[in-house]
């Protein structure tokens, strides 16, 4: 899942006008038609605004949803100027010219999220928030402006919520498109469901439901907060919540080679693939292995160009009967230092790994184990931690485990490793 990106153009698919017999066609353009007219004049798109040219760096969408001028848009739409105010600053504008700079009110990092506002709008029309029930099969109509050609609207199909219990979304079958990131989504009766966020491709994309904008605007800071501290203490407490809803749950176990693990911890958190091949000369391939790997799908934005917040853990055996050990020991070795869980970061964001490596006793096997953390330099409380263990158990055959936390702090990567590296055990 990625993003909508805010500066990525696309060519634009606006609302499809049936002609022909099928009322049930005709009814629902009429239905997108009214949403459109009734909600346009309060949607707008945003624009990051680089201060030395003066033109538009990227673009998003947003809504004006109150008379004080408050707007809603996604977190990501806005960060770089969070990360870079020196170069970049926000406006809002419509096809009419109309335009205003905004400043930033609140964020809410995790579920991709920013308040901003412009001058108050007494006599400017707004949009309304409430919790709105949907039901798979509803229609979805969202709402942006791609493409710097105009606002428009698409129609899509609602399929329920996806995610862990605190962080969910909206999976929607529609094919958002780049620049609608932070519009509004509304349902068939105009009220907002949820607000755009990313694409998956394939007509599948994504809304971070209103309930959780509503809570943000609850609480919107009354005085510009130091919002790198706030992107941090937002990172950790998403994930001391999902980690003690972990650890308050029962884990079950599967025979995994020759090793009893954990079990797909959290269904609504990791996403599982597995592999398995066996060795075939003719194929070149001189050893047998097999892997599963778990990992979540929904990453959180620090910045457009740095997406964290990512837990995975990799089971991994190999044996061969054709390698002889010291080809076997390069090939595991290899294998042993590979790196998961973590996407491509500059150098100017986080420091170098920092490793320990020590042989440890679990499983009632002696193991390799390699101890990693990074920090983040513009965020010092969050790290990337990694924990690499090599089964040391005879001349052809190993196993590897291998976890990821990127984007928190090592008491709570601790606390998760504990339990977990607790869940295995040998079975043979």
């Amino acid at each position: 899942m990625k993003r909508l990106p805010k500066s990525s153009f696309f060519v634009l698919s606006i609302i499809l006008i049936f002609f022909g017999s099928s009322q049930t066609l005709w009814a629902l353009t009429e239905a997108a038609q009214k949403i459109f007219e009734d909600n346009n004049a309060a949607v707008y798109q945003i624009r990051i605004v680089d201060l030395n040219s003066g033109e538009k760096s990227s673009i998003g969408s947003g809504f004006r949803f109150s008379e004080e001028g408050f707007f809603a848009t996604n977190y990501h739409v806005i960060a770089d100027v969070i990360s870079t105010p020196e170069r970049y600053r926000i406006e809002y504008r419509k096809d009419n010219g109309e335009h205003g700079d905004l400043i930033i009110r609140d964020i809410d990092v995790p579920h991709d999220l920013a308040i901003l506002q412009g001058q108050a709008s007494g006599d400017k029309p707004y949009l309304s928030l409430k919790s709105s029930a949907l039901s798979k099969g509803d229609k979805v109509f969202p709402m942006g402006n791609p493409l710097d050609l105009g606002m428009t609207i698409i129609e899509g199909t609602y399929n329920g919520l996806i995610g862990e219990k605190f962080y969910q979304q909206i999976l929607l079958s529609a094919s958002l498109n780049g620049g609608m990131s932070g519009g509004p989504a509304f349902d068939s009766t105009g009220n907002i469901v949820g607000v755009n966020v990313a694409i998956e491709g394939n007509d599948l994309s994504y809304l971070v439901p209103v309930d959780y904008l509503i809570d943000l605007v609850k609480k919107i800071k009354k005085e510009t907060a130091s919002w790198e501290e706030t992107i941090q203490e937002q990172f950790l407490e998403r994930y001391r919540r999902i980690i003690d809803s972990f650890l308050k749950g029962d884990w079950s176990s599967e025979i995994f080679g020759s090793l009893k693990v954990p079990k797909n911890i959290s269904p609504s958190f990791f996403k599982c693939w597995g592999e398995s091949k066996p060795e075939d000369k003719k194929e070149n391939q001189f050893f047998e292995y097999s892997y599963k790997w778990c990992k979540n799908e929904n990453s959180v934005y620090l910045s457009s160009e740095f997406n964290t917040g990512i837990i995975g853990y990799l089971f991994y055996w190999l044996k061969s009967d054709t390698l002889n050990s010291l080809e076997f020991s390069q090939l595991y070795s290899k294998e042993f230092a590979k790196t998961y869980f973590y996407p491509t970061v500059k150098k100017k964001e986080v420091s170098k790994f920092k490793c320990k490596n020590k042989f440890v006793e679990f499983a009632d096997h002696n193991w390799k184990g390699t101890y990693c953390q990074r920090q983040y330099k513009k965020f010092p409380k969050l790290h990337d931690v990694f924990l690499s263990f090599a089964l040391l158990n005879g001349p052809n055959r190993g196993h590897l485990i291998k976890v990821g936390l990127a984007g928190i702090n090592e008491p709570l990567a601790r606390r998760f490793l504990k339990k977990f590296l607790g869940g295995i055990e040998w079975a043979e």
